[in-house]
């Protein structure tokens, strides 16, 4: 999945058409990054496994089979990214403000899935959010309606 995504990335650098389904690569990055909010205390825990999962059903409406390979996948092939800024640049290209900050609701909502926020989470989940350009106050409120549960978008 990431050499997909880098890929991509490479073929936009070269200013190449690129011949993708935009879709399919905002729902891989977003899951490569909610993977690696799962990975960033160097553990994944059942329960982060089962958020990433059903993040990825609900936001993109898949069905359990595709979603469960997507975050194996995106699991597996972590360790192959570069950088964040492979990944918060196509979502700084194709995301709305909403999307970005239904994107850190959900980092967040992995990193609560397991009952503690690691610091390690913390600062990535920070981090994303400079890097795509996400207000302060929307990054406070994503993280208060995670922890509560808040339906709210």
């Amino acid at each position: 999945m990431l050499q997909q995504i880098r890929k991509l990335f490479d073929q936009i650098g070269r200013g190449e058409s690129v011949e993708v389904q935009t879709e399919k690569d905002v729902r891989m990055i977003s899951a490569a990054l909610m993977a690696e909010i799962a990975t960033a205390d160097q553990k994944v825990d059942e329960r982060e496994r089962s958020a990433l999962v059903r993040l990825l059903r609900e936001h993109y409406q898949l069905d359990e089979e595709t979603a469960r390979g997507m975050v194996e996948q995106a699991l597996t092939e972590r360790h192959e990214a570069t950088s964040l800024y492979e990944f918060t640049q196509t979502v700084n290209d194709n995301f709305s403000e909403r999307d970005k900050y239904l994107l850190v609701k959900q980092m967040w909502e992995v990193a609560f899935a397991d009952g503690e926020i690691d610091a390690f989470e913390e600062h990535l989940i920070r981090r994303v959010s400079e890097l795509i350009y996400l207000p302060h106050g929307l990054f406070t409120r994503a993280r208060a309606e995670a922890r509560d549960g808040g339906l709210t978008e």
